[in-house]
């Protein structure tokens, strides 16, 4: 269950990503974001003109592919840097600089919220997700992706316990997360029908540390892999998330 009491520290997150407005954060490879894709078709079912809030947008890369589905599509972000980037990268999708915690968007007025890899950002991410419940219209959907605690490869590089783990190119912020812990938050915050289920073939083209960056080939090979084997359905590198308001 999340920890209670503890609060993102947001001028870290704000430090770490303006960093990345001279090349943008855009880390998936095209396959990897494919996979995101399809994923997000198969269990959101986006329709053509659908007002969609990509919530922590970053620099705008998952953002831009939303456009394949004809979607009218906004992103916000904490990051003046990321956003400003992002405008320029992609000009004909809205970028706003805004907390997802507490967002000025109208009640009731959005289709579908998509945590664009952000929910792992918080140690307690309640009110991230009541902000995405309240944004929404009824029957509006809520997508999210993010790393698996119980994927190995994510454990043993990322969590703190492991004895390898690397903290080049994270916030003190992040942490890795369990299915049932974002079925319960969503639950807890009015969400019905939800779905949180792993994935694997999400491969990487970038990762801050030169070391990891030398492995990336055999780890985007052994995410192809994981994928064809039920192994992918509990231990797969990414938590994909669905809800919908009723």
């Amino acid at each position: 269950m999340p920890l209670a009491g503890k609060m993102q520290n947001k001028q870290k997150e704000i430090q770490f990503f303006d960093n990345f407005e001279a090349n943008g954060y855009d880390v998936f490879n095209e396959r990897g974001y494919n996979r995101l894709l399809a994923e997000f078709k198969k269990i959101v079912n986006p329709i053509p003109g659908e007002i969609v809030i990509d919530f922590g947008c970053g620099t705008g890369a998952f953002t831009n592919k939303l456009k394949k589905f004809g979607l009218d599509c906004t992103g916000i972000d904490i990051s003046s840097k990321c956003i400003e980037y992002a405008r320029k990268k992609n000009p004909g999708i809205k970028f706003e600089v805004q907390d997802i915690e507490k967002t000025n968007l109208r009640s009731n007025s959005a289709d579908i919220v998509i945590f664009s890899g952000v929910l792992h950002h918080f140690s307690n991410f309640f009110s991230a997700v009541k902000e995405a419940h309240r944004v929404l219209r009824k029957g509006g959907r809520v997508f999210g992706y993010d790393p698996n605690k119980r994927n190995p490869i994510m454990w043993l590089y990322r969590d703190k316990k492991s004895p390898v783990h690397s903290t080049k190119g994270k916030t003190e912020n992040e942490r890795l997360l369990e299915a049932e812990e974002i079925y319960y938050v969503f639950k807890k915050e009015g969400f019905g029908h939800v779905v949180v289920r792993a994935v694997s073939d999400i491969g990487f083209k970038y990762v801050d540390s030169k070391i990891a960056r030398l492995a990336i080939p055999l780890y985007n090979f052994t995410e192809y892999i994981a994928d064809k084997t039920p192994f992918a359905k509990k231990y797969g590198s990414f938590l994909i998330s669905k809800g919908e308001k009723l």
